[in-house]
């Protein structure tokens, strides 16, 4: 019994010195010990310490635990349901703070909006459309994101832009994808889709102001390399 109280006795001092690090230097935590930490709040009398080293062993990164469906995290021995669901949602919360934090984007600029897609991209691993819908003074009138699992997808964005272009009515749109790859260069496929979507709203009377590709911590814009500009010229000799 005492052996069963000392124990019990080093966790709770173990927990408090813990959150007493974190509280004055979180970046002195490690992976591991930022997840034991979480996991305090969802298994209250027991040592997080080995499960923390069990989904980071298993999932790679905290990111990748925290966007991970709630079942299966319930294969990990020691995550119940309770603390799948909790994990799932810190992963929700965090996903919808980094979309949160486009809507401070008051007017487009390319080096702030950058910024915010790098962050926004981060977790996928799939392909993802974003677009940006402006005014006349570079306003951000609305933000939306598309995602489809059509073989199409130029196909699928450039009418769902088209529904959403004669609601709001924008001055011009800029439109971004990723490459989950990790090279923000333009495929020819790129090519093809952003010249495809510039003429579907040039017949709009909507402007395309830019197509920015994202991998990783690096992007790509059309307008700033020009290759928009290439794309204008081409439309205006075909019209």
């Amino acid at each position: 019994m005492d052996k069963t109280l000392n124990l019990s006795e080093i966790h709770k001092n173990h927990r408090k010195r813990l959150k007493e690090r974190f509280m004055k230097n979180p970046q002195s935590l490690s992976k591991h010990e930022l997840v034991e930490l979480l996991l305090f709040y969802s298994i209250p009398r027991r040592n997080t310490n080995p499960l923390a080293h069990l989904l980071i062993d298993k999932f790679g990164s905290i990111s990748n635990i925290l966007r991970t469906d709630p079942k299966d995290l319930m294969t990990v021995n020691g995550v119940g349901e309770n603390t799948a669901a909790f994990l799932y949602l810190i992963g929700k919360l965090s996903e919808t703070l980094d979309e949160e934090s486009a809507d401070d984007l008051v007017i487009y600029n390319y080096d702030n909006v950058k910024t915010y897609l790098v962050s926004f991209y981060a977790k996928a691993d799939v392909e993802i459309f974003c677009a940006f819908f402006l005014a006349k003074d570079g306003r951000v009138l609305r933000r939306e994101t598309y995602s489809s699992g059509n073989a199409d997808k130029v196909s699928f964005l450039c009418s769902e832009l088209a529904r959403e272009v004669a609601i709001i009515k924008p001055d011009s749109v800029v439109i971004t994808h990723n490459h989950p790859s990790g090279n923000p260069l333009p495929s020819r496929d790129d090519d093809v889709s952003t010249e495809r979507i510039y003429y579907m709203l040039s017949f709009a009377g909507v402007k395309l102001y830019d197509h920015v590709i994202v991998a990783k911590d690096k992007t790509y814009s059309y307008r700033s390399d020009g290759r928009l500009a290439k794309i204008e010229d081409k439309f205006k000799n075909f019209i």
